[in-house]
């Protein structure tokens, strides 16, 4: 056990999973959703575990059983009582990392155990108190010191309560002696709880997944006024406590995701010219979660399970001009540049003479309109720039941390009102060979100021394509009544707030490898896992109604229903004359023959279909005026 440990305890309401599958569709189970989720939360944690994460514990818990079987209630019928506390609670799972078999035992406990007879809600509050007991005996440990004991009592213990209207109505306020008693003692335990609202909608979210049009969960109900006051309580005068009432498709899927620390990628100063510069800090404002790599594994050794099965590789070098000669012996590795079809040694000396090096910071050279550095000109990810904190990784006092806060908050603020973006030239390492070109973009917030770096491309790496121009009178008026089909087929398309976007939800490809690892793991054999649908349906009617005011082509579409139509591929003008269309389209309406297509002249309508084919003759002049990066070349 580490003071870092996470430990998760599932509070579930079985009786509200059974009121809300009345409500749903007759095809989906609120049973199933929630167990499949808890299921894929362990496979995530055994997917995804390392050193650090080894002891990390997951824990089920059901509540408004027709069972009765906790520690709680078997130590109160111990001191006399009438079995009558917390009764309807099971603690189904303990607290222990999950394994590969952990999800499916999870997911079963969620499908069969029965709720209680008459439909009776239940308690909420013995709930959190019996998981709370559950996560304090996980990281009481006898025989230690009392300073050991207040570490491990610092371990992150989340409560995840899944419950719907009926059940949040079963929790008193915190004037009660009870509830006000439990939520003291899980702040000095620094247990979180965590809310989520079970309804049709939210489950419809959790269940469907990216490309679900479904409205959200409304979490502000009078219903959950008293664990909403409950989870305030918790989070007061404390910035890291999540505690909270939220939907429970958010719940459900956080604990799926790989949550990584942000880490700088640069640490140091921001120059603005002689002894004058704000410490500052660049972290990723967006990263990518890659499925893990894999290693490459050799089953000859298989009959010995205590050798490695780790295939090593080794590179071999051959001389250019015999590839079918001997191997090149390592003292005999020249380093060469590749200068067309040859290859010019270069020694050691001539390669520092060749190399620059720059001392490691970000120094201003300049500053440019913040419309000369569009978004679709940067060469990277871009980075947020904040003010260094004050902490012992920093070595910054708290007051120029301050210091350095506002300056770089008056920085952006002047940049905003100003329309305009500094130019920086950025080493990211002492001593290194590589420099940066970006700008610096503020951006105002209320959280706070910040600036935003983006890396621009040099002159030899910007290259330019002029599209050909527009024909001629193929601009669009504004009072153009075409403008009210185009608006209604945008609208009709728009995804609204209610809609799934997909960086609200889990990464498909991630999702199904783990699901075809645990399989495997388990000696199971790996079903063919079906692509992930990330396309939002589109509205035909308005889609035909915006082709046909324009002349586009708008047939029917070869399946049934709404949805994106396969339109007729109509071969190129400039095709041979001998080119014929042989095979049916996928809406079995034969293409057109190339002669039976004509030629677009001068008088035709502007606004008929064109086929653009591209000249290489001569190149087209461009059609708008490119941004100056002719700044580049007077760089340092």
């Amino acid at each position: 056990m580490a003071t870092r440990d996470l430990a998760v305890m599932y509070v579930v309401d079985v009786g509200a999973l059974d009121r809300v599958d009345a409500t749903m569709a007759a095809e989906t189970s609120a049973r199933d959703v929630v167990g499949a989720a808890v299921h894929a939360c362990a496979r995530a944690w055994v997917h995804e575990r390392t050193k650090a994460r080894v002891a990390h514990a997951l824990g089920l818990t059901l509540y408004g059983c027709d069972a009765t079987a906790n520690a709680v209630a078997a130590a109160a019928v111990e001191e006399g009582g009438d079995g009558s506390e917390y009764a309807g609670v099971v603690t189904a799972r303990a607290l222990e990392p999950p394994t590969t078999a952990s999800g499916e035992a999870y997911a079963r406990d969620v499908r069969e155990t029965r709720a209680r007879a008459g439909g009776d809600a239940g308690d909420v509050a013995e709930a959190v108190a019996v998981a709370c007991d559950a996560l304090i005996r996980r990281y009481t440990v006898a025989g230690v010191n009392a300073a050991t004991r207040k570490r491990l009592a610092s371990c992150v213990k989340d409560v995840l309560l899944l419950t719907d209207d009926v059940g949040a109505k079963t929790m008193p306020g915190r004037d009660d002696e009870f509830v006000r008693t439990l939520l003291e003692g899980m702040r000095a335990q620094n247990i979180r709880l965590k809310v989520g609202v079970l309804n049709e909608t939210e489950l419809a979210r959790t269940h469907l997944g990216v490309g679900a049009r479904v409205a959200r969960g409304d979490e502000r109900r009078d219903a959950f006024a008293a664990l909403r006051d409950a989870c305030e309580f918790l989070a007061l005068d404390d910035g890291e406590n999540e505690s909270a009432v939220t939907g429970a498709s958010d719940l459900l899927l956080d604990l799926q995701r790989k949550r990584v620390r942000p880490t700088a990628g640069f640490r140091g100063a921001l120059s603005f010219g002689f002894n004058a510069r704000v410490n500052v800090s660049l972290y990723k404002l967006n990263a990518e979660a890659a499925p893990a790599k894999l290693n490459k594994y050799s089953e000859e050794l298989a009959h010995r399970p205590e050798e490695s099965h780790k295939t090593m590789i080794d590179v071999a070098f051959r001389n250019v001009n015999d590839l079918d000669g001997e191997l090149v012996p390592v003292e005999r590795h020249v380093k060469a540049y590749r200068y067309g079809k040859q290859h010019v040694p270069v020694d050691a000396e001539t390669e520092n003479r060749l190399s620059a090096r720059f001392e490691k910071g970000m120094k201003v050279i300049g500053s440019i309109r913040a419309s000369e550095a569009p978004a679709w000109l940067v060469t990277g990810e871009p980075s947020l720039c904040v003010p260094q904190q004050s902490s012992k990784t920093t070595g910054l006092s708290k007051e120029r941390a301050d210091a350095d806060a506002r300056a770089l908050s008056a920085l952006a603020r002047a940049l905003d009102d100003a329309g305009l973006a500094l130019l920086v030239r950025g080493a990211w390492t002492e001593s290194t060979s590589t420099i940066h070109i970006g700008a610096l973009t503020p951006r105002i917030s209320d959280e706070g100021d910040f600036l935003l770096f983006t890396p621009l491309p040099f002159k030899e790496d910007y290259n330019e394509y002029a599209l050909p121009p527009a024909p001629p009178g193929a601009r669009i008026e504004a009072s153009d009544p075409r403008l009210d089909s185009a608006l209604d087929f945008v609208r009709a398309n728009a995804l609204g707030d209610d809609a799934t976007m997909p960086w609200e939800s889990l990464n498909p490809t991630l999702r199904d490898q783990r699901r075809l690892f645990e399989a495997r793991a388990l000696g199971e054999h790996a079903t063919a896992i079906e692509p992930t649908a990330l396309e939002f349906a589109v509205a035909e009617a308005p889609s035909v109604a915006f082709a046909k005011r324009f002349n586009l082509d708008a047939g029917p579409g070869p399946g049934p229903g709404p949805g994106p139509s396969e339109r007729v591929k109509m071969p190129r003008v400039h095709a041979g004359e001998d080119a014929r269309a042989k095979s049916p389209s996928a809406g079995g309406v034969t293409a057109p023959r190339v002669d039976d297509v004509a030629s677009p002249s001068a008088n035709d309508d502007p606004f008929a279909r064109l086929e653009d084919v591209k000249s290489e003759l001569e190149d087209d002049a461009p059609a708008t005026t490119p941004p100056d990066v002719d700044v580049f070349d007077d760089m340092d």
